[in-house]
């Protein structure tokens, strides 16, 4: 039996970052991941620039930080907080960007508060479209989503499909499987296994399988605004129990 709950990813940060009247103030915290030691003497020697308002610095160092992990989205919302405090708007706003695509919630606070129609408007939140996001199952259309959350059709679609595989039915059963996902504006499936529980046997085959399932079953149709393909700002969470 496969249970499927589903949410929208509201993200985790390990920073606690303040954002009022434009400015940022950023305390150190130990992260989540392992850190090397020049991860975490980047961390206090960035964290005090920033607090003496040495902007210029700040920004020095976390800009060789994304170059040291350019899988840190701390270094690259401390990048952009850094840019943004100098004035720099542009590149702040595409550097919390880069935060947000490694799933940092809290720079898409950023980007919303500090960067009016980023992108030319083409990256739009789910209730703001004119279309909403659909896909197509078996010949038939549905909307992805109501009211934020992703629809129980695909929900029951989806853990159909999970449950008729039988790569999964051998080599998944006890685990948990974390993904990911979202719509692109080029009419595709945007999806990530965050996480796979259990021994790691196996696991590359399930996150494989998993991906495919979710990408062959059904077909999808981007959101539009003013009949014009654009991406969304919604990822949804969906925790998977074998």
């Amino acid at each position: 039996m496969i249970q499927i709950l589903m949410s929208v990813f509201r993200g985790k940060n390990n920073l606690v970052r303040i954002i009022g009247l434009n400015l940022f103030f950023l305390l150190f915290a130990q992260s989540s991941f392992s850190q090397t030691s020049d991860e975490k003497k980047i961390m206090i020697d960035g964290e005090k620039a920033f607090s003496e308002n040495n902007f210029t610095l700040a920004k020095d160092i976390y800009s060789q930080a994304v170059k040291l992990d350019e899988k840190n989205r701390n270094f690259w919302y401390n990048l952009a907080a850094s840019e943004l405090a100098l004035g720099e708007r542009e590149n702040a706003c595409e550097h919390f960007y880069k935060a947000y695509l490694l799933n940092d919630g809290e720079a898409l606070n950023a980007i919303k508060e500090n960067c009016p129609n980023f992108r030319n408007g083409s990256i739009m939140a789910v209730n703001d479209v004119d279309e909403k996001p659909k896909f197509i199952y078996k010949d038939k259309e549905y909307l992805l989503c109501e009211k934020g959350a992703l629809s129980s059709k695909y929900v029951d679609y989806m853990a159909k499909e999970l449950r008729n595989s039988k790569v999964l039915g051998k080599k998944a059963i006890g685990r948990k499987v974390y993904v990911l996902i979202g719509i692109s504006k080029a009419d595709s499936l945007n999806i990530e296994v965050l996480k796979v529980t259990g021994n790691q046997e196996d696991v590359s085959a399930v996150k494989d399988e998993v991906i495919a399932v979710f990408k062959n079953a059904a077909s999808y149709i981007s959101a539009k605004n003013k009949g014009v393909n654009v991406d969304l700002w919604e990822k949804w969470a969906i925790p998977l129990s074998f």
